[in-house]
């Protein structure tokens, strides 16, 4: 794919989780896993765009109708693959990512700053998870009373997935339950103890509604959201 082409994978449909949060699940090249791209809207109207997944024009309209993209985030240094692509399209918005992950994804795109240049706004929260390397982060979006969490490869969700791929996924303990998988407690996680904290906080916020991993299966209500953060820390 050359840099900034926009180059569509087989996707599902636009979700529409709230009226200000849509999410679309997207092939991975090569891999039997999905990736997932979150959009949130905010208060004046403009839409972020978390793990951008280049889509058919479509669905890629619909988005445009929703709201002007005003902010591209890329969540850490693996998540680059439509990032180019993004950023030609919305060249107005900017690109943020994490500041570790900065020396990965300008190999790939433009990065304008990291997180701290998003707007405060009463629909979105977001904070660097504690104990990341990476210094990935968590997004959380409040719709009325209600409030989601986004992560993306901190906390998996995948069920067993078919095939030899599938089989090597589940040997390596990347699948099965909702985790920090053993490969991210390797890469990304420096200390357990202070991630385990944080998720467990995270489990007790006001309102928690669902928890969208970057991989894997969506959490909805209340106590399957807090059942995947419990998961994630019994695995730390």
């Amino acid at each position: 794919m050359k840099n900034g082409e926009w180059h569509v994978l087989a996707h599902g449909p636009i979700e529409k989780l709230e009226e200000n949060l849509w999410e679309i699940e997207g092939e991975v090249p090569g891999m039997p896993m999905k990736r997932r791209m979150t959009l949130i809207r905010l208060e004046d109207g403009s839409v972020v765009v978390h793990n951008g997944i280049c889509l058919n024009e479509e669905a890629q309209s619909a988005i445009d109708a929703w709201g002007k993209v005003r902010f591209i985030i890329v969540p850490n240094g693996w998540h680059r693959i439509d990032a180019p692509a993004y950023a030609a399209r919305y060249a107005d918005a900017l690109v943020l990512c994490p500041d570790p992950a900065k020396k990965l994804v300008t190999k790939r795109v433009r990065v304008d700053g990291n997180l701290s240049l998003l707007p405060q706004d009463p629909m979105l929260e977001h904070a660097a998870l504690a104990g990341s390397k990476i210094a990935e982060h968590v997004l959380t979006v409040r719709s009325g009373n209600r409030a989601t969490l986004v992560f993306n490869d901190t906390v998996f969700n995948l069920p067993k997935l078919p095939g030899i791929k599938g089989f090597i996924y589940g040997a390596i303990g990347s699948t099965g339950a909702p985790k920090v998988t053993p490969l991210m407690r390797l890469v990304s996680v420096g200390d357990r103890g202070a991630l385990r904290q944080h998720l467990e906080a995270l489990a007790t916020i006001p309102g928690l509604t669902r928890v969208i991993p970057g991989h894997g299966m969506i959490a909805e209500g209340a106590e399957a959201a807090q059942g995947v953060l419990r998961a994630a820390v019994a695995s730390l």
